[in-house]
């Protein structure tokens, strides 16, 4: 069980609020300090992911990799999220990406942590809830996200204690 932790981030519903919320609450936040809400390539593709979701949350993240862990994207995003994401929220260089699916995203990501610890940012809790029966006794903090809001200041806290702990 070596190497560092791993700070696993899904993208929709944690990060990414486009796809969970209403035009008009888009719009209002659009206006909202720190709020960004565009489309991930051409903006003018109806078919493009939208996405909205709060630049401070970059600063938090990096908190998260201050403390040793290493950030990886555990999304069906996979490596499009090191072009997308990782920008708007100033996370360089790019993060390192686990093979997710849609769905049942814990069958290849928890294989690919490679034994190491991990705390998961999730809105899914069955996703969770795998990822921990798959883990067994190893250290793991699966992070349950509510998408009406995304990542909090609480979650980063939350995975920080935890970090700290495993010292």
């Amino acid at each position: 069980m070596g190497g560092r932790p791993l700070v696993l981030l899904d993208v929709d519903g944690v990060l990414n609020l486009g796809l969970f919320m209403s035009s008009r609450k888009r719009s209002r936040l659009r206006r909202s300090e720190g709020w960004y809400s565009g489309r991930a390539g051409d903006p003018h593709d109806q078919f493009a992911s939208r996405i909205v979701l709060n630049r401070n949350w970059g600063p938090m993240l990096a908190s998260l990799a201050d403390l040793g862990a290493e950030l990886a994207w555990a999304t069906a995003w996979q490596e499009a999220a090191n072009w997308h994401i990782s920008p708007l929220l100033g996370l360089s260089p790019e993060l390192r990406w686990a093979p997710a699916v849609h769905t049942r995203k814990a069958y290849t990501v928890i294989p690919w942590t490679e034994g190491r610890p991990w705390a998961w940012l999730e809105d899914i809790e069955d996703e969770l809830a795998v990822a921990s029966a798959l883990s067994g006794k190893r250290p793991h903090l699966p992070v349950l996200v509510d998408r009406a809001t995304g990542l909090t200041q609480e979650h980063v806290g939350r995975v920080a204690e935890w970090l700290r702990s495993l010292d």
